[in-house]
């Protein structure tokens, strides 16, 4: 048995949670067991002990922008010995074969790693651009404390590549993997539709995920402002999504915006749901319009096992996943026109709606399926025992 140590800098059922979950869930458990550490309690803790999963809460370091102060890395210092003691009092007596850090935030796992000697795989999930200094210092922490880094899609191993070009035979990509286990509830996704008191011929365009600053939200609506401006009226937008803890403000600036809208009317705004299925299924449009580098993309994929079409920004991890005028269309960044002419489009057109949403089905199935993930990752634990037994 080959006992993996899962390190995560968060306990949110997002992006890189919902992977970790996945992944952890997925792997043979005849292999391979899996010890996960995060650093507070939250819905993931609760969702891995529900799937008999070990999970503790310890003190874990974690980088952010915060970090990059005098006093952020000052106190980055001081919690390194706390962080290893409560890790080795967790983990005492057991062997551990391999750490596995998800995504660049958390660090503990990479230096309890290089402290006991163990293979240590970085499993990224971001491209960080900014600050500048950490455009660099990134990329150097891969190079300096990972064996082997799995890289969520290839825009973000060119990120890694671009800085630290060596770390070529060290880094591969592995996509991320979703798969749908519930089935469609066309009474759930009509009930919905009903509760935003929406036509039948009413199309909805959906944007789901966390409200940042780098999704796009404003950008959405002056897209939308502009299809209103275009002659189209016969349309409804959701937003779902919840900001980040300390980062609420970002939902008050959105609501207001909105509530400044002319088509204010035409807008919704709901938190975070854990049934996301039945909200896909409501819809009729995917809309991912990041004004940042998305590393990966997952709500793309989830839009297309629900057979949606969707339109995004052509920038990072959105061109492997979308293939323009196949599963769906991709536009230019920040171009509010662009997107107004692609959600003209497909809002005007059902049968194109239909046909690039069983295409976008088809490829999700093909190449982002949850086992193609899990297996990938197995054989890269496998690849590596292998060379340190």
């Amino acid at each position: 048995m080959i006992n993996l140590l899962f390190v995560h800098q968060s306990a949110d059922l997002y992006g890189s949670d919902k992977m970790l979950l996945s992944l952890v869930k997925g792997i043979d458990k005849q292999r391979f067991h899996a010890i996960v550490l995060l650093p507070v309690e939250g819905e993931l803790l609760t969702a891995l002990h529900n799937a008999g999963i070990e999970a503790h809460v310890v003190p874990l370091l974690r980088l952010g922008r915060a970090s990059m102060s005098v006093s952020g890395l000052l106190n980055l210092f001081l919690g390194v010995v706390p962080s290893l003691r409560a890790m080795n009092r967790v983990l005492q007596g057991r062997k551990v074969s391999i750490v596995h850090s998800n995504t660049l935030a958390v660090l503990s796992g990479a230096l309890w790693a290089r402290w006991r000697g163990l293979p240590h795989v970085w499993h990224v999930h971001e491209m960080v651009e900014q600050p500048r200094i950490a455009r660099h210092l990134f990329p150097w922490l891969l190079r300096l404390f990972a064996d082997a880094v799995a890289c969520n899609s290839y825009a973000t191993r060119r990120w890694l590549l671009d800085v630290q070009p060596d770390m070529v035979q060290r880094s591969k990509t592995i996509w991320n993997g979703v798969d749908r286990t519930v089935p469609l509830d066309l009474e759930a996704a009509q009930d919905l539709r009903h509760r935003l008191n929406l036509a039948p011929d009413t199309v909805l365009l959906l944007l789901m995920g966390r409200i940042n600053r780098g999704k796009g939200h404003q950008l959405m609506v002056q897209a939308a402002e502009r299809l209103q401006q275009m002659g189209v009226t016969q349309v409804h937008y959701l937003i779902a999504g919840s900001a980040p803890p300390g980062q609420e403000h970002l939902l008050t600036e959105l609501q207001q915006r909105i509530t400044a809208s002319a088509i204010a009317d035409k807008i919704t705004v709901i938190n975070f749901q854990q049934n996301i299925w039945s909200i896909w299924d409501a819809a009729d449009i995917a809309l991912v319009p990041s004004t940042l580098p998305e590393a990966f993309g997952m709500v793309a994929v989830e839009a297309m096992l629900a057979n949606k079409p969707v339109i995004a920004s052509a920038q990072g991890g959105l061109l492997d996943i979308v293939e323009d005028g196949v599963t769906g269309l991709l536009c230019p960044v920040n171009d509010v026109d662009a997107w107004a002419a692609a959600m003209h489009s497909l809002v005007c057109n059902m049968s194109q709606r239909k046909q690039m949403g069983q295409a976008g089905q088809v490829r999700a199935l093909r190449h982002f399926a949850l086992r193609e993930y899990v297996n990938k990752f197995e054989q890269l634990y496998w690849d590596i025992s292998e060379q340190n037994t």
